[in-house]
């Protein structure tokens, strides 16, 4: 009984004592889930730039693939005027020369037609 008549005495410093030591262990276990936070956070970080590089790489191969099409589509473009010019100049020439009423074309117009027909007739000139 003594015992517990000097505890009574110090009930304040006993109780202040006690939520001390509580306190000191929230206060580690706070640090602790802090420190798991930011290794998680690292590591989410980590995962989302490894994701972003997939990405960038991706659009980069798609980005090339698009200019080697965007080249060939422009050569081609480009071939197809070189024809196209050459067949107005061709026939630009053959109006120049005389033409009978009756015949449209003379020998050197119903040849150039006949290249074009005989060329790969899916092709535009």
């Amino acid at each position: 009984m003594p015992i517990l008549i000097a505890l009574w005495k110090f009930k304040y410093w006993i109780a202040f004592a006690v939520l001390f030591v509580l306190w000191v262990f929230q206060i580690a276990y706070s640090n602790h889930l802090a420190g798991q936070l930011k290794d998680a956070d690292s590591k989410c970080i980590a995962k989302i730039q490894e994701i972003e590089q997939k990405h960038l790489k991706a659009l980069a191969t798609k980005q090339d693939q698009i200019n080697k099409v965007s080249t060939d589509y422009e050569t081609e473009k480009s071939k197809q005027r070189v024809k196209v010019e050459q067949v107005t100049r061709k026939v630009q020439k053959i109006i120049d020369r005389p033409v009978y009423n009756n015949v449209c074309f003379d020998v050197d117009g119903v040849s150039a037609i006949n290249s074009l027909i005989a060329n790969d007739s899916s092709e535009p000139p």
